[in-house]
Formats: structure tokens, C-alpha cells, sequence
């Protein structure tokens, strides 16, 4: 655990800033009550120190946010984790756990390894020093989800490396991790190795690039083009987000099936009026 030292809280001086590493493994506490102990009271403090430079290291303030939650170290400033949640990162509950679900990506990422995954080329393995440290937005890392799910935190870091280097960017965007990652097969359909999903993003990153390319290229609507434009763009969006669809309603369904089929209904009559308003073509 890291520790606190006089330096690092003497008022008036600049803190360092705190790596997700520095943060401790954090420990599941569902029934903590009273006063914290003296551990979680110096665990409480530093994870305070974290959500204090969260616009600066976003997955250092979520790992933190993890910690505190699955530790209950919020009950000694606050009577709910959601007001707790909403005073440290003004964010609601659930994408607070979306925010923490990212974070390892983003610090794995932040933090080259020394060596990259291993592969069936070992040719094409390099050293540390052409590893380089790459910077991934909440959003970016939120939609690697299916990846991560399907082969873990490494695996998802990875591909966003592989998105970088193929497009050549510093720092890709959701939109264009969303467009690979829709057309990536999830591991119930095709599992792959290590060296196949690298292959199988680059080439979708190259694609998705000259497709974002192409559509610069094209003149920008205007008067009755643009609104229906920004029709085409809002299905465009549901559409980007709706992969877990299914094993949303499942989950849901098992949880509550009377209310996961009421709501399933409400999708259903939404989608009717999608459908009975598209223009024909």
C-alpha cells in the first residue's frame, strides 16, 4: 500500500500525482459499519487524493472510486454511495461502474508492459522501448467493452494499440473504436488468437480510417439534406449501442421478468414507430 507521507500532505505544497499502481488492491467490505479503521482511514485519504485529479488521470480517480465503493469507505463523509459518487465525480451511479469497468484498460495503457502479448509471430513481438504509452478517453475505453469481455483488460489494450498504430493517431475516438469494434466477432461466434485479433483490427481500423475519410470528403448538408441528416445520425448512434441488447434483456429478465418484458414492449411500440416512419425507398 502506499503510503502517505508528511511531504505529501504539508499544506501548501503541490502533491504528486497518484499512479493507478500506487492505488491498493481493493477489498470487498458489503457490511462495514462505524468508524473506519486506521488502514482504511489512510486508503480513504489517498483514494481522496485520486478523485482530486480526476480530470487530469480519469482511471486513477475510477480505480479509486472502485476501491471506495467494494470498501464502504464512503460511509465515514457520506450517508449513500450515491451521493458520495455524485459529490467526488458528479456522474451517476452506473456510469460511475462503467467509468471503473475502463480503467484498468486506460492504465494498462498508460503504462506499456515490457514486453507486448505474446504471439504466435515472435517476430513481431518488441521491446519496451517501442512500446510507447498511449492516452484512451472514458468514452473510448467504455466501448471496448466487448472486447475485454470476451478476452480480458490486456487483450482490450492491446486492440486500442493496434487502432493507434494502424491509423496513426495519438488518441482514437469512440467513434471510430465503436465502428471496429461493431464489426469485431464476439468469441460465442469466432475466437480468435492473439495474433488473429491483431490482424483482424488492424484491417478494420484501416477501413473504418478510409471510411471516416471518405465521409469528411463529402460536402456537409444544408436546409432539408441537414435534417434528415441528422435523422440518418441518431439511428446511426442507437444502432452503435445496441450490441448487448439481448443479454441486456436476458439479465434483465431474470432478474424481473415482469418488468424486463414491460419494458421490452415499450422498445417493440418505439421501434413500430421507427419502422411505420421510414420514408420509402
Amino acid at each position: 500500500m502506499a503510503t502517505l507521507t508528511e511531504d505529501d500532505v504539508a499544506q501548501g505544497r503541490p502533491q504528486p500525482m497518484i499512479r493507478f499502481e500506487q492505488l491498493p488492491a481493493a477489498v470487498d467490505s458489503p457490511d462495514a459499519q462505524g468508524p473506519l479503521t486506521a488502514e482504511e482511514e489512510e486508503t480513504w485519504e489517498l483514494c481522496q487524493r485520486s478523485f482530486a485529479q480526476y480530470k487530469d488521470a480519469w482511471f486513477v480517480a475510477a480505480g479509486a472510486l472502485d476501491i471506495s465503493l467494494r470498501g464502504r469507505l464512503w460511509r465515514r463523509d457520506y450517508d449513500t454511495a450515491e451521493a458520495f459518487i455524485r459529490d467526488v465525480a458528479d456522474m451517476s451511479t452506473s456510469n460511475a461502474y462503467r467509468q471503473i469497468a475502463g480503467a484498468r484498460i486506460a492504465a494498462l495503457l498508460a503504462e506499456p508492459p515490457r514486453l507486448e502479448l505474446e504471439s504466435n509471430d515472435l517476430s513481431r513481438m518488441r521491446d519496451s522501448d517501442n512500446v510507447r504509452a498511449y492516452v484512451i478517453s472514458q468514452r473510448a475505453a467504455e466501448s471496448l467493452t466487448p472486447i475485454r469481455e470476451d478476452y480480458g483488460e490486456d487483450a482490450a489494450a492491446e486492440a486500442y494499440r493496434t487502432v493507434a498504430e494502424a491509423t496513426g493517431r495519438d488518441k482514437v475516438s469512440q467513434k471510430t473504436i465503436v465502428g471496429i469494434v461493431k464489426q469485431f466477432p464476439r468469441r460465442a461466434v469466432e475466437e480468435l488468437d492473439a495474433e488473429e485479433r491483431r490482424e483482424r483490427i488492424h484491417a478494420l481500423a484501416v477501413q473504418q480510417a478510409a471510411a471516416e475519410a471518405a465521409a469528411k470528403a463529402q460536402p456537409t448538408p444544408v436546409g432539408p439534406v441537414a435534417a434528415f441528416a441528422a435523422y440518418v445520425a441518431t439511428a446511426e448512434a442507437f444502432a452503435g449501442k445496441t450490441d448487448g441488447l439481448a443479454a441486456a434483456y436476458a439479465a434483465a429478465a431474470e432478474a424481473d421478468p415482469v418488468e424486463a418484458k414491460r419494458l421490452a414492449v415499450r422498445l417493440r411500440d418505439h421501434l413500430t414507430v421507427v419502422v411505420d416512419n421510414l420514408p420509402d425507398v
